[in-house]
């Protein structure tokens, strides 16, 4: 635990605070692992106060099967969790797991070497089948000497996932790449990647999310960063470093100039398109590190209004008989939780940043030496479509902590619909705020006049 962390929870509980300092307060103080390191510890001690009231009238009861709690009840290093041939999900927004009795999981350790544990292991095997008895209490003929909890199911490691060149194409005939696992030969997808070899740059990944994404697991340990076979020759993690931002700006807009934009609290980070947040499993939240799920990000935008619109205040809006639970949502996974909705979302960047060189001049910013590769996005954006209402929503934030306010405005391509609408009062973003990402919103159609990654899809309103 960093130091600062500790700092501002000892701060916090002196002053006995009901929570700790909100994430996005920190944004402009935080480097990227501290601020990582207190979202973690932020989130840990937050949800938890979210779940227990959304699962106030759902207790267990033996005689209808088995309940397992996404936050509680699984086991570290998870294993993969396969459920009639899909990957498992919990029940609706609950954070729950359910299943009937005599229902059976897939339980998956891939990887060389890996295998199953549990204190009644039987036998040393990396896939096996457990079968629901009752509770939190599993089976498992053969490889389980004695019935025992679901969480008590573990791997020797962390189980391996992958990230695979499909052979098909994307947007501008890219390559698309899959991330997941393998259980069973079958290769389970999380999340797809749109990637151009030549610029070493993501457009975009794209993934499924709706109600069974709005509880996640805390507390997860965080991997390296991973390349895997898409940048032959290229250190990218060394990209990211701030020596050699400092040295790669510098040839660019001149060393006398780079003390302004790499700073302290300014400086790039790699940011996720796809949240590890976004899944509910340590084990899918792991397989999140990959570069060709990340581009360059200035920090405090990474931390402020990207990590806003991500995950900052995870509670939404719950239904129950008796009594009626009622919870805003603050955020977006938690907005298509909290209204039930069935999205696919689009993540991605678009266009290159530009810093001023010591002549005034407005030049691009790519961080390898070689040529125009690994842009640094003058955008973010993430868009949400549900086929099935056909309603969808395009955010977007500037890249750019430099720019004035009026050159921000300027790169405002549509009407900002999110701005003064009620509908969208759930967006605890600040738009306004150049340092933290000048951000807005356009309805799909405005969206791909000038981006346009994502399909033509039929949409007849604001997905809010």
């Amino acid at each position: 635990m960093h130091s600062l962390v500790l700092l501002l929870g000892l701060v916090a509980a002196a002053a006995a605070l009901p929570a700790m300092p909100d994430p996005s307060d920190l944004a402009l103080m935080l480097n990227e692992e501290d601020f990582e390191d207190y979202l973690d510890e932020w989130l840990e001690k937050e949800e938890p106060k979210w779940v227990n009231l959304t699962l106030a009238d759902e207790g267990r009861d033996a005689r209808s099967g088995c309940t397992f709690r996404v936050k509680g009840d699984l086991g570290q290093p998870q294993p993969v969790y396969v459920h009639r041939g899909r990957l498992l999900m919990p029940q609706g927004n609950s954070g729950n797991i359910r299943l009937n009795g005599g229902e059976q999981i897939r339980i998956g350790c891939p990887g060389t070497g890996r295998t199953i544990r549990h204190p009644n292991i039987n036998s040393n095997t990396a896939f096996a089948t457990a079968t629901c008895v009752s509770g939190n209490t599993v089976s498992g003929a053969g490889w389980l000497r004695a019935n025992g909890p679901f969480g008590g199911l573990t791997c020797s490691e962390h189980p391996f996932h992958e990230a695979q060149a499909t052979g098909g194409r994307c947007f501008g005939n890219h390559a698309v790449i899959r991330v997941g696992f393998i259980v069973d030969n079958v290769f389970h997808t999380w999340y797809q990647s749109c990637f151009d070899r030549n610029r070493l740059e993501v457009l975009y990944v794209w993934y499924d999310q709706n109600a069974q994404h709005g509880v996640h697991q805390t507390g997860v340990d965080r991997p390296s960063w991973m390349a895997g076979s898409f940048f032959p020759g290229v250190n990218i993690n060394t990209l990211y470093t701030q020596n050699h931002q400092k040295a790669r700006i510098g040839n660019i807009v001149g060393q006398d100039m780079v003390g302004r934009y790499i700073t302290s609290h300014q400086f790039l980070a790699r940011g996720h398109l796809t949240a590890k947040s976004d899944y509910p499993f340590a084990s899918a939240q792991r397989a999140t590190f990959y570069f060709i799920n990340a581009a360059p990000q200035w920090q405090p935008f990474n931390a402020g209004n990207w990590n806003n619109l991500e995950q900052v205040n995870m509670t939404f809006w719950r239904f129950i008989t008796n009594p009626i639970t009622i919870i805003k949502a603050k955020n977006l996974r938690a907005r298509i939780a909290s209204g039930t909705f069935n999205t696919v979302i689009y993540t991605g960047t678009f266009g290159v940043t530009q810093l001023r060189d010591g002549s005034n001049r407005l030049r691009d910013i790519f961080l390898h030496d070689n040529g125009r590769q690994v842009p640094v996005p003058q955008y973010f954006y993430k868009v949400a479509y549900d086929a099935g209402r056909r309603l969808g929503t395009a955010f977007i934030s500037i890249n750019n902590p430099y720019y004035t306010a009026a050159e921000a405005r300027s790169l405002q391509f549509c009407t900002d619909r999110c701005r003064n609408n009620n509908a969208f009062n759930w967006l605890r973003w600040q738009p306004d705020r150049i340092d933290l990402g000048y951000s807005f919103c356009c309805t799909i159609a405005d969206f791909r006049r000038t981006i346009t990654h994502i399909p033509n899809w039929n949409v007849v309103g604001l997905l809010s």
